[in-house]
C-alpha cells in the first residue's frame, strides 16, 4: 500500500468513514448457484454515502497488462490531496475485452470492499433461515466429482482439445486457477469465484475441468460453502 507523505487529515476521515460504513447488501444474481451476490454497484452504493461526507473519493484505473495479466489501482483521495492507494492483479482469462472487462469489474469490487473493510451481508435474511430439505434428502447434499455426463460445472462435452487451451494461453491461466482456489478463505468468496468463472471453465478440456471441480469441491467443503 502507497500513500502520500502526509496522512493528517485523510487518516481520520477515513476512520469516521470506515466507521459508518455498513455491509454491502447483496443485489445482483448469481445464475451459477442461483443465488444473490454483492455486485459492484451495490459496493459503491453502500460507500458513497459515508465517504462524500467525509470528504473522500475513490479513484480506480487499470494499469497496461502484463501479458493476460490485469494490474488495477484503487485510490482513496481526500479533499485535502492526500491519498491512499494499493493495487490488485489478477489474470483475465482469455484475451479479449469481455474477459477483460470482467477481470477489471472483479478487481474493483474486492479491491474496494478490502480498501474499506466492507462485508457482504445477506439482504434476505438468508443466512439466519434453516433449509428446507425433501424427506429423505440430506441437509448438505454433495455431488459425486467422478459422475459421468454432465459435471460438476454444467458442461457436458469434451470441450477444447488440451492442444487448443495450451495454444490460446489457458494452461497459465488454468495454474493461476489452482492456486486461486487454495486462497479462498471463505464460502462467499468461494462462490463468488466459481460465478466469475464458471463459463470460461465450461469451455476447457474435460479432463482439466475435472482437477479444478475436484479441488473446488474440496474447497468449498473446507469453507462450508457446499
Amino acid at each position: 500500500m502507497r500513500s502520500s507523505e502526509s496522512l493528517g487529515k485523510i487518516s481520520p476521515a477515513l476512520v469516521a468513514a470506515i466507521n459508518a460504513i455498513e455491509g454491502v447488501k447483496k443485489g445482483a444474481d448469481n445464475p451459477f448457484f442461483k443465488s444473490k451476490y454483492a455486485n459492484l454497484e451495490s459496493v459503491i452504493e453502500a460507500a458513497h454515502g459515508a465517504l462524500s461526507a467525509n470528504g473522500l473519493a475513490v479513484m480506480q484505473g487499470p494499469g497496461p497488462m502484463d501479458g493476460n495479466c490485469i494490474t488495477l489501482t484503487t485510490r482513496l483521495i481526500h479533499e485535502s490531496g492526500e491519498w491512499v492507494e494499493t493495487d490488485f492483479s489478477l489474470p483475465a482469462g482469455k484475451m479479449d475485452p469481455q474477459a477483460a472487462g470482467s477481470a477489471i469489474t472483479y478487481a474493483r469490487r474486492y479491491s474496494l470492499m478490502a480498501m474499506l473493510n466492507m462485508p457482504a451481508v445477506d439482504d434476505d435474511g438468508e443466512a439466519s433461515m434453516p433449509r428446507t430439505t425433501k424427506p429423505g434428502e440430506p441437509k448438505n447434499p454433495t455431488v459425486n466429482v467422478h459422475q459421468e455426463g454432465p459435471d460438476w460445472w454444467k458442461a457436458e462435452g469434451p470441450g477444447m482439445s488440451s492442444s487448443a487451451a495450451k495454444k490460446e494461453g489457458w494452461g497459465d491461466t488454468f495454474d493461476v486457477w489452482r492456486q486461486e482456489i487454495e486462497a479462498l478463505t471463505t464460502a462467499q468468496d468461494w462462490k463468488d469465484w466459481c460465478a466469475l468463472n464458471s463459463t470460461d471453465i465450461k469451455a476447457l478440456p474435460k479432463g482439466w475441468r475435472v482437477i479444478l471441480r475436484e479441488e473446488a469441491e474440496h474447497r468449498g467443503k473446507e469453507l462450508g460453502a457446499i
